[in-house]
């Protein structure tokens, strides 16, 4: 009676982590003990997170995910996908293993170390680690789904949508049943099957009819029926806890008596849900696109852990200076540019433009009849280009003069616009390279021989820098018209060209520091493509696929190296601090780069849609569903208008 006191007890959770998932999720994992996370996606593409949520690696094996399962005692990944293909990665993301079969899986679990592949037709198979047969299971047919029992050698058989039974490995029944409700066993909308580590909870859930739960050591069956329809559900390794969740965005988790004690409401519904063993950590994935990890904190730690883990001198802020409602024609989401000193800010959707200025004025608004899908403000905020393929738009927003081009014969494949913008470049697919004044007059046009691309121009380093093919890269002086050409030592995937010279990041990882006339200045070395190349004052930041982050002063100087908590990360800078801000569903995080030490954290009721930050100005935009905010990036208590107003309250 004690220990089921104990059990029933409320608890409390934190939120451990969040990032957010890049396209749809078809299969999750969390490992029992260490809380390592597995996602498999529709795209064939599979990432493994530790236990902080940082990526530790990416595979691709090609086809839709099927199912991840984590072989804790292995240390690899197993992965189906659905070729019925079968791949084991270990956890430093080295592929150890890649196998066919003829047979057609759909159902892949772990087995004392191994792996258990069950389908439709064929008998479940246990391999291992190498891929060979250990033993093959004789489970009476038909069957539909194989559940095995972890720590035992049974297992449950759904046989179809009503008789299920509990096996042992040679066969024999141990347990007959016909179920209360009948199963949803279509592939679009499935209930979903777990069990703890003995058997003693084997949960289905059945929609608007609950959870059921058949204990297989004493053969007893109970149910959990809510007021809602539950579809999802998971069971922790001990079996004393059950995760639940309905189709409208509320998760909860139960004790074995049914007694509710965590729930919580989610901004949008959940997809995929896992508990580990100890019922101390769970991760939830949403229809949003976000993947939160919540950790139940027992009693005194969540007080040891706040003194531990903030430290005033460490701890910083932001201050939201403004926010305007937003009243779009357009119901997505759009997209945010703000220019580099902070003073104007353009929210981007396609054929609607609104600009505010740094008071949050709306100073221009404009709807065109066919669609400009990218858009430029240049650093100083003097000028907003807007192209598509065939049309180049110019906005001087001092004077709020328009100018509009139109290439009516050749499609455009390369724009740049100045960072003071008071030049653009186009080439067009006849292989014509033309210069544009800020004002959209023509200045000069040549032809070029070869088609370019990586198209760069900068006024005061009176420079445009392209390519035209993966290892060479062309310097055109502006002034003289000379053009020098620079091999590198592999294919370049990332520029950018700045005053002080042009950095270039390479597909084997290399880091260059260039002059201005193309002369190799430094070099260094990351793992994999470089995918990024972010220009801050004298720092540049290296950004690879991994998602990992090199910090450079413009001479070459190292300043450090992290991960990027994000993919959709995006990195600022204050005085000397380079930041990362961090969007993940209703939660805007602020890091220094590289420590990786938390500045500040809150919450959007309306959730982030779209965010962009000033390279040096101090400042950032978010766009929620509902309104645009505009926000000091670090406050600065110092400040005049702070300190008149603490002596006047």
């Amino acid at each position: 009676m004690g220990e089921q006191q104990v059990i029933d007890q409320k608890k409390s959770a934190i939120e451990l982590w969040k990032r957010d998932i890049p396209g749809e999720l078809t299969s999750v994992d969390l490992s029992p003990e260490h809380h390592w996370v597995a996602l498999g996606f529709e795209n064939g593409n599979v990432h493994f997170l530790d236990a902080g949520g940082k990526l530790v690696w990416e595979a691709d094996v090609g086809q839709p995910v099927k199912k991840v399962k984590i072989l804790a005692r292995k240390k690899k990944v197993a992965i189906l996908n659905e070729y019925s293909q079968l791949f084991l990665v270990d956890f430093t993301g080295k592929l150890a293993l890649k196998k066919g079969f003829r047979q057609f899986w759909s159902g892949l679990d772990s087995k004392s170390g191994d792996v258990l592949l069950s389908g439709w037709k064929s008998k479940p198979r246990r391999v291992d680690v190498k891929g060979r047969m250990v033993r093959e299971y004789a489970v009476p047919q038909p069957w539909i789904r194989v559940i095995p029992v972890p720590k035992k050698e049974q297992f449950w058989v759904v046989h179809n949508q009503v008789c299920l039974g509990l096996y042992q490995s040679n066969g024999t029944n141990l347990w007959l049943v016909n179920n209360p409700s009948p199963l949803e066993l279509s592939r679009e909308i499935s209930s979903e099957f777990a069990i703890s580590d003995t058997g003693d909870v084997f949960a289905i859930s059945c929609f608007h009819k609950g959870v059921y739960i058949y204990n297989g050591i004493n053969q007893t069956l109970s149910q959990i029926d809510l007021d809602r329809s539950v579809a999802h559900v998971d069971v922790s390794g001990n079996g004393k806890f059950i995760l639940l969740a309905d189709q409208l965005g509320k998760i909860m988790m139960a004790s074995k008596s049914a007694a509710v004690v965590w729930e919580k409401e989610l901004l949008s519904a959940v997809t995929h849900c896992r508990i580990d063993r100890r019922g101390t950590r769970v991760v939830v994935a949403e229809r949003n696109g976000t993947l939160t990890c919540f950790k139940f904190l027992e009693e005194g730690e969540q007080r040891s852990n706040f003194l531990e883990l903030t430290q005033f001198h460490d701890l910083g802020d932001h201050k939201e200076i403004w926010s305007q409602p937003v009243h779009k024609v357009s119901h997505s989401p759009g997209q945010l540019k703000i220019s580099g000193d902070g003073r104007y800010i353009l929210l981007a959707d396609g054929k609607e433009f609104q600009l505010y200025d740094s008071t949050g004025s709306l100073v221009w608004i404009k709807h065109f009849m066919t669609s400009l899908p990218n858009a430029r403000i240049s650093k100083n905020g003097k000028r907003i280009l807007l192209f598509s393929n065939t049309e180049l738009f110019l906005l001087d927003t001092q004077t709020l003069k328009e100018k509009h081009l139109t290439f009516y014969n050749a499609e455009l494949s390369e724009v740049a616009l100045a960072p003071s913008g008071t030049a653009v470049m186009a080439f067009d697919k006849f292989k014509t390279l033309t210069c544009y004044s800020g004002q959209g007059k023509k200045v000069w046009s040549r032809n070029l021989k070869e088609k370019i691309y990586n198209l760069r121009v900068h006024n005061l380093a009176r420079r445009a820098v392209f390519q035209a093919s993966p290892k060479i890269l062309f310097v055109l002086d502006l002034k003289s018209f000379k053009l020098k050409r620079t091999v590198l030592g592999g294919p370049v995937t990332a520029l950018e060209l700045t005053q002080d010279g042009i950095f270039t990041g390479g597909k084997m990882g290399r880091c260059y520091g260039l002059d201005l006339n193309g002369k190799e200045q430094w070099q260094h070395k990351m793992k994999g493509p470089i995918e990024e190349i972010i220009t801050l004052k004298k720092k540049v930041i290296f950004r690879n696929k991994q998602g990992d982050v090199l910090l450079c002063s413009h001479d070459g100087c190292k300043l450090g190296e992290s991960a990027a908590h994000n993919s959709h990360s995006l990195f600022g800078q204050y005085k000397k601090d380079v930041l990362e801000l961090v969007p993940s569903g209703d939660m805007l995080s602020c890091y220094k780069v590289p420590t990786g030490d938390l500045a500040w954290r809150f919450p959007l009721v309306g959730g982030i849609q779209s965010v962009a930050v000033s390279e040096t100005a101090n400042r950032m935009a978010v766009l929620d569903s509902q309104s645009l905010h505009y926000h000091q990036l670090i406050h600065e208590p110092h400040a005049v208008e702070d300190r008149s107003s603490f002596l006047e309250l």
